[in-house]
């Protein structure tokens, strides 16, 4: 298995879009954890993701926000100013939404040094076990999350394991 080199300028603009997101999308302060490897941190229930493909000259992957079932309806409570007991599909896209805007803050920034990556469109993953069905072969970059409604995750994964 080829262990990723975590380049921080690559992972950066991801971090700080999730963070400037939250703030002004959810009134959400989502605190960034340590990022570690998938499988060599703690686990956390994923019971939806949303993911989108990052394509680009330089390298293919994956980048897809991860929620517990609980602190995404409180989330989307939040925004949304309502109360809710189950995902429909309604919040699903929710999910997208809010992985585009982190995707889009940080594409740019990366596009600004040349990166180059291509606009995509998110999709859904929901249902135990997320997790195991959304994971890739090639290594996983966790960037975990904490707030006050509890924790998430990002997860990016290139097609050769290693973050550019």
């Amino acid at each position: 298995m080829v262990v990723p080199k975590i380049d921080v300028n690559f992972i950066n603009p991801f971090v700080e879009g999730a963070i400037e997101t939250f703030k002004v999308t959810c009134s959400f302060i989502a605190r960034p954890g340590k990022p570690f490897i998938r499988g060599q941190g703690p686990t956390i229930p994923i019971d939806i993701a949303a993911i989108i493909a990052l394509k680009s000259a330089v390298f293919n992957g994956t980048i897809s926000i991860c929620f517990p079932k609980s602190v995404f309806l409180t989330i989307m409570g939040n925004m949304l100013d309502e109360k809710y007991i189950e995902i429909t599909p309604d919040l699903e896209d929710g999910a997208s939404e809010l992985l585009n805007i982190i995707f889009g803050l940080g594409k740019k920034v990366l596009n600004l040094k040349g990166y180059a990556i291509e606009k995509a469109i998110p999709s859904i993953l929901l249902g135990k076990d997320v997790l195991k069905r959304s994971s890739s072969m090639a290594p996983t970059i966790i960037l975990p999350f904490e707030g006050d409604m509890g924790p998430f995750q990002i997860e990016i994964s290139t097609d050769d394991g290693l973050i550019p």
